[in-house]
């Protein structure tokens, strides 16, 4: 059995698949895209070393902060966790990155790696505003499909097609009957859990303060220290405003408030994700 575990930032999902793979006598596999990577701890909310000693803890500190783990590649670690695991004991996947999760479940188009001509010839577009009109050019379905600033999903989608040299659209329609989905060879249910925006207000403030007492600048230091300032997991929520701060572009008395309002548009942003999937079975 494989236990999806979702939901917002901060609303207890690392709790509960503790508290039910213990029972259980099962696995916990990370689904969260800043928890992969080293030494990025305090500032991802990390589970402990008390909580791997009770519960066994997979895909968490496996890639270098210098390196761009994909969702592709999170997808073939995860799928080598569940085929060496899933049969013998339940495995539950928890974490709030939609886009990992959403490949583990429905597998991926096998885009060749994208030439570094065509990242230049995007980027310039990127870079000079004109990067969704090119895209609605090339794929009009994923451009209707994706909000012009949505950076991302739309750079991802561009460089996919051209690479490809068909609409990442007519692809993704692929996935979606591919016999590769999990569903083919493993017993799944999804549980998502909620909280009302208050109460998850208190929890992300609460949070945040812990991060701070934990250490949560001195590890933003030691990481600039060690030359990472510029890796992928920087671009996180709480490790880019520790990083404003440092450089002087932010005060440290908004700081834990600024950190609070990301966590609270990305918890935002993350339901608004979760939802749109009617197979999640939603606890308070």
């Amino acid at each position: 059995m494989i236990t999806f575990v979702v939901g917002a930032t901060g609303a207890g999902k690392s709790a509960w698949a503790m508290r039910e793979a213990e029972r259980a006598g099962g696995l916990i596999l990370n689904a969260d895209s800043v928890q992969v990577y080293r030494y990025f701890d305090i500032g991802s909310a990390k589970p402990t070393l008390e909580d791997r000693a009770r519960v066994r803890h997979e895909l968490y500190d496996i890639v270098s902060p210098d390196d761009d783990f994909t969702a592709g590649e999170y997808r073939r670690e995860a799928l080598a966790v569940l085929e060496r695991e899933a049969d013998r004991r339940e495995v539950f996947i928890v974490g709030g990155s939609g886009f990992y999760l959403q490949a583990l479940e429905n597998g991926m188009y096998d885009v060749p790696k994208i030439d570094e001509t065509i990242r230049a010839r995007v980027a310039e577009w990127e870079s000079s505003g004109e990067m969704w009109a090119q895209l609605k050019k090339v794929d009009p379905p994923s451009a209707d499909r994706l909000p012009a600033k949505d950076s991302y999903r739309v750079r991802r989608a561009l460089e996919a097609t051209l690479m490809a040299g068909r609409p990442w659209s007519e692809m993704s329609r692929e996935i979606k009957h591919s016999p590769h989905r999990l569903s083919a060879r493993f017993s799944i249910r999804k549980i998502g859990i909620q909280t009302d925006r208050e109460r998850l207000r208190d929890r992300i403030v609460e949070r945040t303060r812990q991060m701070f007492e934990r250490g949560l600048l001195d590890e933003v230091k030691s990481l600039i220290d060690r030359g990472y300032e510029d890796a992928k997991p920087f671009n996180s929520v709480g490790y880019i405003e520790c990083k404003e701060y440092l450089a002087g572009r932010l005060q440290r008395a908004d700081l834990e408030s600024a950190i609070v309002t990301s966590t609270m548009r990305l918890a935002k942003k993350q339901m608004t994700w979760f939802r749109r999937d009617q197979e999640i079975n939603w606890l308070p």
